[in-house]
């Protein structure tokens, strides 16, 4: 299942290499916004809108799982690479995404959707909701709230930490697609409303086009960015493809998730995806930790192919 993953991720990096789209800086951000904004929003609805109330609910521990999993991943690995690594805030955040950022929204449609079909949407709208909701915002408002600090001036107005959260939850939610999307089916679902077939089937197709394009350009993003291996980047990665399905691995026992049925197997393996390519991007708006950043993408989605292999074997 893994193969034709690196396949095209191979086929992306080439495209990358050799600049197949005449300037990778201005391809890559429409390609992503193809993926984030309109095939992946279509495919997160249609896979959680086609299962019923009953399956949604029962399967909400896996949200919990994910919640309390990414959290400390995030935390952990923060205060690692600031204490340990005497990394400054904003490098540190960074750090953190690079461990709890799993890549289950542009990996997961091809594994998942390979391995159990259109109802692993719902663990994908999980991890996604969970990703850019919580962790996310929580992590851009840590690295804000540092800016402010270091770049206060007298003629600079103070900016409230609450209107700061607020802005960041309401575009989390109400600007990303693929976050509003997933959640307006989450709704639907308990409110026991069905959505006409025709709309499905249209939406589907689209969505269908998420997983190949998402590893396509996750390959061309590995392209353009430098490597550099340093002891603290192969801890990192480490902690991201070993650590983080070994902690979820806990923490849904713990909430008594029933091993080996298929929601926690999901869960397990979106766990063991790679960095997602958003640490990269947060990296380069923010110009720092870039080659790190990039070195922890390339590792973990090369490590993909022993870690995510030995986790189907297993299950």
């Amino acid at each position: 299942m893994v193969i034709p993953i690196i396949f095209v991720l191979a086929f992306g990096f080439f495209a990358g290499k050799t600049n197949q789209f005449n300037g990778n800086d201005k391809a890559i951000p429409i390609i992503n916004e193809l993926v984030l904004n309109f095939a992946l929003p279509c495919s997160l609805f249609v896979g959680t809108i086609s299962i019923s109330r009953v399956q949604l609910i029962d399967d909400l521990v896996l949200f919990f799982s994910l919640f309390i999993t990414l959290l400390i991943a995030y935390l952990f690995s923060l205060f690692l690479a600031k204490f340990v690594f005497k990394r400054n805030i904003v490098e540190s955040s960074i750090a953190g995404l690079a461990v709890s950022f799993s890549a289950g929204p542009f990996y997961g449609p091809a594994l998942l959707g390979s391995l159990y079909g259109v109802s692993s949407g719902v663990a994908i709208s999980m991890i996604s909701v969970v990703i850019n909701v919580f962790i996310v915002p929580l992590a851009t408002i840590i690295i804000k709230v540092d800016l402010l600090k270091s770049n206060t001036t007298v003629n600079k107005p103070e900016v409230s930490i609450y209107k700061m959260v607020g802005t960041a939850i309401y575009q989390a939610i109400f600007k990303t697609p693929f976050v509003w999307a997933p959640l307006l089916a989450f709704i639907l679902v308990f409110l026991n409303i069905k959505t006409p077939s025709v709309m499905n089937n249209s939406l589907e197709l689209i969505g269908k086009a998420t997983a190949g394009i998402a590893v396509f350009v996750a390959g061309m993003t590995i392209a353009v960015n430098k490597f550099k291996l340093t002891g603290e980047v192969l801890l990192i990665s480490l902690l991201k493809s070993i650590g983080l399905p070994v902690l979820f691995f806990i923490v849904a026992l713990a909430l008594h998730m029933a091993k080996g049925t298929p929601i926690f197997n999901q869960g397990l393996l979106l766990a063991a995806l790679p960095s997602g390519p958003m640490i990269v991007l947060l990296a380069t708006k923010y110009k720092q930790y870039q080659e790190e950043a990039s070195s922890i993408l390339a590792i973990t989605t090369l490590g993909m192919i022993i870690t995510v292999t030995a986790l189907i074997m297993i299950i």
